[in-house]
């Protein structure tokens, strides 16, 4: 009479020990560093190491194996194994990238709240309330950012204009320039994105009372004597958002592949909005301030379409009007690569609409 197998396997061989010993490493290493690991990383540290130890030391995985018809012999016990790492590995992917981004808002919450704290303590928001504020996003733009802020108006529509400059990580003296030229300056002690600037910058004019927030960019491509074409309708009561357009009004020539990616990202959200849009790409806009809380903005770069989807999904009145857009005056644009900036607009306008 032939015995029967136990749960352990008839020899211990140089796989199946090498496999026991990274077991048994990994579960030392989250014992002994459990105290600087999270406990959720500690967790699933041990969990692991025993999976392996089981898989490696004992032959307990077979009925489970056999359940799903990976069979012993020929291969199909490792293929079976490989299948149940491969979907293990892809649910701590998932919890990574979750990870990351709760790391993420985190980081930006932080920088947030930092840049407030300093624009109270210098007693600032006093300098807004009830004006139109001029919010400029700004990185590393030394050679630009001096001559766009030379040509703001004093007001607009009768009602007196401030412009605060958010300097978004620059190295070059960017918020230093600013301020010499009469912004008012709020600083991110690191790069995160035009996005990430415009969301600092409206949480600011909110807490201050402005009246209207204008955004436009620091290189010189949107034209500030055009300013009222977008005021106007807002403090008329008229709308609660105006987006500048330069499919109404008038665009120098660009890369042909970024002015096909114009038209399609037009028609994409026109589409999935079943409004009528004709520049969800241009950031020269006019909001009342009091409808920005209203607005879940998450982008750190490719924000310009999510603000309007956001204003569309949630029903603000707005209309789009005509502006020029020219080229930036000095320096290269900080857009990534055509084929990149495709696919990062294209995610952006996906997942708000999504959202």
């Amino acid at each position: 009479m032939v015995p029967r197998a136990g749960i352990f396997p008839a020899e211990l061989t140089a796989l199946r020990g090498a496999g026991l010993l990274i077991a048994a490493l990994m579960i030392v290493y989250a014992v002994s560093r459990r105290h600087s690991l999270r406990n959720a990383d500690v967790l699933i540290l041990i969990i692991a190491g025993l999976g392996l130890a089981l898989v490696t030391g004992t032959e307990a995985v077979d009925g489970v194996l056999s359940a799903f018809s990976f069979e012993k012999g020929n291969g199909g016990r490792i293929l079976g194994l490989a299948v149940f790492a491969i979907f293990i590995l892809f649910l701590l992917i998932l919890r990574a990238l979750s990870q990351a981004a709760r790391n993420a808002r985190q980081l930006s919450a932080a920088l947030e709240g930092l840049a407030w704290e300093e624009f109270r303590q210098a007693h600032l928001p006093e300098r807004f309330r009830d004006k139109v504020a001029i919010l400029i996003p700004a990185y590393n733009e030394v050679e630009n950012i001096g001559v766009v802020l030379d040509q703001m108006p004093a007001e607009v529509c009768g009602v007196r204009t401030e412009v605060l400059v958010v300097d978004d990580g620059s190295r070059d003296g960017t918020g230093d320039v600013a301020a010499e030229h009469g912004a008012l300056v709020a600083r991110h002690v690191t790069n995160r994105g035009g996005g990430a600037a415009l969301r600092t910058g409206y949480r600011l004019m909110v807490e201050s009372g402005a009246e209207v927030v204008v955004t436009l960019d620091a290189d010189g491509q949107h034209r500030p004597d055009e300013m009222e074409r977008l005021v106007k309708p807002v403090l008329d009561g008229e709308v609660d958002v105006a987006h500048g357009s330069r499919v109404l009004g008038h665009a120098d020539r660009n890369h042909f592949a970024r002015e096909l990616g114009i038209v399609f990202f037009n028609r994409l959200v026109s589409f999935i909005t079943r409004t009528h849009v004709t520049d969800c790409s241009n950031g020269y806009r006019a909001v009342r301030t009091t409808v920005l809380p209203q607005l879940v903005l998450r982008q750190e770069q490719f924000h310009t379409s999510e603000f309007m989807i956001e204003a569309i999904k949630r029903n603000i009145p707005a209309k789009e009007v005509p502006i020029t857009v020219e080229q930036r005056l000095h320096g290269h644009s900080k857009k990534p690569a055509v084929f990149r900036y495709g696919v990062g607009f294209a995610n952006a306008i996906v997942r708000t609409w999504l959202r």
